[in-house]
């Protein structure tokens, strides 16, 4: 058992295990707050939809419970001025200067009718007995004069100025209100001080809670409305494509969703879509005899086309991967070291290239790497040691990896300038000629090319310009080698007559549907996620929305567990005290206990002995008792000052009367500032 509803609170927060809730239960328990602003309902938004951790709040705010103040007291000092009121006379004036005011008399000497005086102040609905005097004749209306403390001076009552007046004064008990609580259920909370045990806090968190359900409904109503706009929309874009699930997807077919962006994820083959489009976009010219000759015109024409174009770019691949300009800096960097290394041997007034023709022929008659002991191919004398090492230095110069590189490199540049001469011959105007072509293709392989012929020199390196226009030229003559293809394909199929077109066309429509369907969804990603996530959000409200009616449940169990604990069993013992101080004896004496009622958080008791009601069962007096002890439970926590009582120890034995004296003296020394009015039969 905790102390106060915040202990109960906490207690369901664990229960329900929700960082949300936590948070909620927090916000009523320790934050005291009742109303969700909008930065906290973001925050539990964020701890609902993802189930992030939540800091709990750990101390409450200065002044989250303020006390009520105390109530200002009040007291009656007159009674008088009775006109036609019952039978009391004009000249009754009563004045309540005591603590305890005790009216007492004989049956019928108007101590009631006095009482019924402070009755009409003090309850809002009028008496069930008639308040005039009914013994005579008239229709004077009945009135008396009455003076708070408050009041500046006397204060007529009249039916006029109605009943109740006075109720925040006067707390008013008789045989009526004896029998109310004899046989009605009771509110505990009548009785009991509520604000310490700070049961407000489950009145909060219902609050809170419905609060923020009702926003999330909101949210919810707002998504599947957009939710609807994005699957009209979804439908309209992919209308032609009938029998394709996002042709007809709405709110019942919505997994078609996820399906369609499972597809849009994955690479889609748009080089075959466009192959099959182009072979279509072919095929259909041979429908007709004009359609099918033209295609062979264009087939033709272009054939030619792409082979000059063709032999321009192997021609320019085939240049530019030589390299003539630095292959030139690299073949006079090796003549210079030839150079070098000839210079020995190089005769006076003889030059390089000389002597390597002179060697080159006197190679033919001589092995010059083993001279000696050979003649010399010009003076015939035989070759001695010094001779034959010179001879080998010949052969050296002659064969050696210089030469072998010089020749190389002289073949490379010679090639480059062939490959150079037959780029120069590619006759582009000849392109002009061709009438069936594109324009668009004819200008875009006019451009590149002429980037490229321009960098076609030996003597220059190719622009980046050029070298850029050549890789474009390349993926150009990709795509149109396919539609030469396409052209050829569709040639070939009309051959073999319409059918075979027809049926051809058919399987090539049946490919493409496909791939357009997949086609249309990479470029609806974005419309189609956004979907998605409004679908799953949708998805997400309806499953947890529906879980609040159990929450707020549980929310009023436990706070009716908790005023249970907490309120009812601190009124059972607050009357039992009751019980004790007018008949020495417990609740439990007299069998009585209570059974609980109420759907709802607060929980009302009705009196019962044995699964009876106490009417049926205790005598007359002790049914007074059990009234009284409730009247006087009420009173310790009630905000009347002045208290009446109307004959209260009625059916009273001597034993009970002393009591019930002793119980109102007690009251009145523990509440001096409460006066008591008390009328009573006369006592012999």
């Amino acid at each position: 058992m905790h102390p106060d509803a915040i202990g109960y609170l906490n207690d369901l927060a664990k229960e329900v295990s929700e960082p949300w809730f936590t948070m909620i239960c927090d916000l009523a328990g320790v934050g005291g707050v009742s109303v969700l602003d909008q930065p906290t309902y973001d925050k539990l938004c964020g701890l609902y939809i993802t189930g992030a951790d939540y800091d709990r709040i750990k101390t409450a705010p200065v002044a989250a419970i303020v006390p009520a103040l105390a109530p200002r007291r009040d007291f009656l000092e007159q009674l008088s001025g009775f006109a036609n009121f019952k039978l009391l006379g004009g000249a009754l004036q009563i004045s309540c200067k005591k603590r305890i005011t005790l009216i007492f008399g004989a049956t019928g000497s108007g101590k009631s009718s006095l009482c019924e005086s402070l009755e009409v102040l003090a309850k809002s609905m009028p008496p069930s007995r008639p308040l005039q005097n009914v013994r005579v004749l008239g229709t004077v209306t009945p009135t008396f004069d009455y003076k708070f403390q408050s009041d500046p001076a006397l204060q007529k009552w009249t039916r006029s100025a109605g009943y109740g007046s006075r109720g925040a004064t006067v707390k008013y008990f008789d045989s009526a209100i004896s029998a109310n609580n004899v046989k009605n259920a009771i509110e505990p909370g009548r009785v009991i001080v509520l604000t310490p045990f700070r049961l407000h806090v489950f009145e909060w968190a219902t609050a809170l809670t419905t609060q923020f359900r009702e926003a999330l409904q909101k949210v919810h109503q707002d998504n599947s409305a957009e939710l609807t706009k994005a699957l009209e929309d979804i439908r309209a874009q992919f209308a032609k494509f009938r029998g394709f699930p996002l042709a007809a997807i709405d709110e019942n077919s919505i997994h078609a969703l996820s399906e369609a962006i499972k597809l849009g994820e994955v690479s889609q083959d748009e080089k075959l879509l466009s192959q099959l489009q182009t072979a279509v976009a072919e095929l259909e010219k041979t429908v007709s005899e004009e359609g099918l000759q033209l295609l062979r015109a264009e087939h033709h024409e272009f054939e030619m086309f792409l082979t000059s174009l063709g032999m321009l770019v192997a021609s320019a691949i085939a240049l530019w991967a030589i390299d003539p300009l630095d292959k030139a800096r690299i073949l006079a960097a090796k003549h210079g070291a030839q150079e070098i290394l000839a210079k020995t041997l190089i005769p006076r007034e003889g030059t390089l290239d000389g002597l390597l023709a002179l060697l080159r022929a006197a190679s033919q008659m001589c092995a010059m790497d083993h001279a000696a002991g050979l003649e010399c191919p010009l003076c015939r004398r035989v070759l001695e040691a010094p001779e034959a090492n010179l001879f080998k230095q010949y052969h050296a110069l002659l064969v050696g990896e210089l030469e072998t590189d010089i020749g190389i490199l002289k073949a490379d540049i010679a090639k480059a300038v062939e490959l150079a001469r037959a780029i120069g011959k590619v006759d582009q105007k000849a392109w002009d000629k061709c009438t069936t072509i594109e324009a668009k293709v004819l200008t875009a392989a006019k451009t590149a090319s002429d980037l490229i012929v321009t960098s076609c020199d030996v003597s220059k390196e190719p622009t980046a310009e050029a070298r850029a226009s050549l890789e474009s030229l390349k993926a150009l003559m990709v795509t149109w080698g396919e539609q030469l293809d396409a052209k050829k394909n569709a040639i070939e199929v009309a051959s073999k007559g319409r059918g075979e077109i027809v049926k051809q066309l058919a399987k090539l429509r049946d490919k493409i549907e496909p791939l357009q369907y997949a086609q249309i969804i990479v470029q609806q990603m974005d419309k189609l996620s956004a979907a998605q996530q409004r679908a799953n959000a949708t998805a997400f409200f309806s499953a947890a929305i529906p879980t609040f009616i159990p929450l707020l449940k549980k929310i009023t169990d436990k706070a009716k567990e908790a005023y249970e604990e907490l309120v009812v069993a601190d009124f059972e013992s607050r009357l039992d005290s009751e019980y004790k101080a007018l008949t020495e004896k417990g609740m439990a004496s007299f069998g009585v206990h209570f059974d609980r009622k109420g759907s709802g958080a607060t929980v009302t008791v009705l009196p019962k002995i044995g699964g009876q009601d106490i009417e049926g069962v205790l005598s007359e007096g002790e049914q007074r008792v059990h009234a009284l002890a409730l009247f006087f439970a009420e009173l310790e926590t009630c905000q009347q000052s002045v208290i009446v009582f109307d004959d209260p120890a009625s059916s009273f034995d001597f034993c009970y009367i002393a009591n019930y004296c002793g119980r109102l003296r007690d009251f009145a020394q523990r509440h001096p500032t409460r006066p008591a009015l008390k009328s009573e039969g006369r006592w012999d």
